[in-house]
This record gives C-alpha cells, sequence and structure tokens, in this order.
C-alpha cells in the first residue's frame, strides 16, 4: 500500500493544476460560510434567530449550518478527482502502471485512497471553519452535540467522489466526465427530486445525493420543512447513502477488473 500511495505522489507532486485547484475548494469552504455568517449577525436576522432560539453559527448549531453550507462546495472535489483518474487514461499511466506488476484492484484501490483522502481534507477544513465560526459568531460554549452532521457531510462527499470516481472510470475523457458530473448533481438529480416528490412524496429523497441532503437541512428552514411535510426517519436516508456508496465501488471494481484499460 506504501508503494501504491508514493506512486499516486509522484504523479501530482509537480500537478500544478491539482495544487490549484485543492487550495481553492479549501478556501471555498470559509468562504462560503462567511458570507451567510456576516448576513446572519446583522441586528436583525440576529433578532429573528433568536426569536427561533438558535443562532445558526452559534455553538452547537453551528455544526448542522457549516456541514450544510459545505455540502455545496462538493463539486470541487469531484472535479479534482475527475481529472486525477481521467489523467491516468489520457496519458496510458493506467495502462503503464499494469506492465510494471500492479494488479488491476490495487489501481482502483490507489484512486479509493484519493476518494478518502479528498474527503477527510473537507471535513477537516469544514470542522475548523465551525470551530471558528463557532467561537466568534456565537456567544454559547464549545459544545460537540450536533457533531453527526459532520460525518452526514462527510458520507455525502464521500458518495459524490465516489459518483465522479465511477463516472471517470467509465468515460474516461475529462471534459466528457466533468460535463456529466456537473450536469448531473446540479440539474438532473435536482429536477428528478422534485418530479418524484411531486408525485410519490418522500420517494424523491432516495436519490443518491439527496440522501445527504435530507439528512443537512438548514437549521432554521428545515423545522419549517419538516413541519410542512412528510419524510423517512433519518436512519432510512443514512441507510441508503450508505449502500449507493457500497454501489458505487462496486461498478468501479467492476469496470477496472473487466474492462480494457
Amino acid at each position: 500500500m506504501k508503494q501504491l500511495l508514493y506512486t499516486e505522489w509522484l504523479k501530482v507532486k509537480n500537478y500544478r493544476t491539482f495544487w490549484i485547484m485543492l487550495l481553492v475548494a479549501i478556501i471555498m469552504i470559509p468562504a462560503g460560510n462567511y458570507v451567510p455568517a456576516q448576513v446572519m449577525s446583522s441586528r436583525d436576522l440576529e433578532q429573528a434567530s433568536k426569536m427561533l432560539g438558535q443562532s445558526p453559527f452559534g455553538f452547537p448549531t453551528v455544526w448542522q449550518t457549516v456541514a450544510n453550507i459545505s455540502s455545496y462546495m462538493t463539486a470541487l472535489f469531484g472535479l479534482m478527482l475527475i481529472i486525477l483518474v481521467t489523467n491516468e487514461y489520457t496519458f496510458r499511466t493506467s495502462r503503464q502502471n499494469i506492465i510494471d506488476g500492479w494488479e488491476r484492484r490495487q489501481f482502483v484501490y490507489a484512486k479509493l485512497a484519493w476518494v478518502v483522502l479528498l474527503s477527510l481534507i473537507a471535513l477537516l477544513t469544514a470542522v475548523l471553519t465551525a470551530v471558528v465560526f463557532g467561537f466568534i459568531y456565537g456567544s454559547q460554549s464549545f459544545s460537540l452535540e450536533g457533531f453527526s452532521y459532520m460525518w452526514y457531510y462527510w458520507l455525502q462527499l464521500l458518495l459524490a467522489l465516489c459518483i465522479a470516481l465511477l463516472l471517470a472510470v467509465l468515460v474516461k475523457r475529462t471534459g466528457f466526465a466533468m460535463a456529466i458530473f456537473l450536469g448531473y448533481i446540479m440539474m438532473l438529480e435536482q429536477t428528478l427530486v422534485l418530479i418524484i416528490k411531486r408525485v410519490a412524496g418522500p420517494l424523491g429523497g432516495l436519490l443518491p445525493l439527496q440522501t445527504g441532503d435530507e439528512l443537512l437541512p438548514f437549521p432554521l428552514v428545515g423545522k419549517m420543512v419538516d413541519s410542512m411535510s412528510t419524510r423517512y426517519d433519518d436512519s432510512v436516508y443514512l441507510i441508503v447513502l450508505l449502500g449507493y456508496i457500497a454501489l458505487a465501488i462496486y461498478l468501479v471494481f467492476r469496470k477496472v477488473l473487466k474492462s480494457d484499460l
């Protein structure tokens, strides 16, 4: 495994595009939370949040707030992974790795290592953002109550990265894979969710990335939405989300093990 990780490191060590994209993705998490934090700290909205019994960026609610907002930056990490994987096909490095003695499974393990690493970087950044914002914008003492929302965010990010990995090994071309990925997460799934929810109610919440959205409602809005709509228990969305992750990984292995590299 050490050899696999070292080989992957050599591939990106001097890859400037990757490091720039990673830096942008990391910066976007606190930056994306900063604007709503500033807006909601205004006097009128602060009074409104106090009337609802909680401050979105104060402990313990800050975990849920930051997890919700940070989930909108997931696409950046998915695009990075697509570039890393499709470059393997473009420059034939995947084939060369097999010639040099790698098993096909090892190729998948190396890419799954990127899935885990990128998701952990995003999780750590979101956690640090929540801690800092909680102290700056909140009036309550530090609390880990509600930290489970951070784990929900991490699982949704894992699923998004697994979908990106699957698209990369299926399409193999950077532009096409990125276009399909962005089209799916930004338009197609949301459209399907709206249609299915209108026809079949909460069943629409069981589409892949929507399962994570159902687990990560925005604090002040989530309670109102829950009171106005029917939904499954959180455990249902969690089980389905984990099932999607397992299915995506299975399909990646199946594709790589049975297709021509």
